[in-house]
Formats: structure tokens, sequence, C-alpha cells
């Protein structure tokens, strides 16, 4: 029974999002287990991290930081 912990930053993701994010990450369980029945007993959690709450380099980042680093690349 795959239990899978997944952490965004709070507001990133829309509720389709996660609905999609769940629903692939179910998906990619079953294929790797290789077992049609493992569905079932999947748990799928996304963590939401406030913004300020995660750290890159020994200095805190926010959800805006983040976007314009992925902006950049």
């Amino acid at each position: 029974m795959p239990f899978v912990q997944i952490s965004v930053p709070a507001g990133s993701l829309s509720p389709e999002q996660k609905n999609l994010m769940i629903a692939k990450v179910t998906d990619a369980c079953v294929e790797a287990e290789g077992i049609p029945a493992v569905r079932a007993q999947t748990f799928v959690h996304i963590n939401e991290v406030p913004d300020g709450g995660w750290g890159i380099g020994g200095r805190a980042v926010t959800l805006a930081t983040m976007k314009a680093a992925l902006a950049r690349s």
C-alpha cells in the first residue's frame, strides 16, 4: 500500500491541478507495483508549505521567487 507525500508551495496548485497530480501519481504507483488492485490502497498526500516556508542555500524562498526562477530557465 503506497503512501506518497508531495510538498508544494501553498497556492501553487489549483484544485484541478491537485486532482490531476493525485491521479497521475496513483497511476504511476499502480504501474510500478504491477498490481491493479493497489489503486484502492494508494494514498497521496499533498502538503502545502506556507509562503516563505521553503529554504534554498540558507535563505527562505517565496512562491514569487520560485516562479521568477522558473521563468528565467
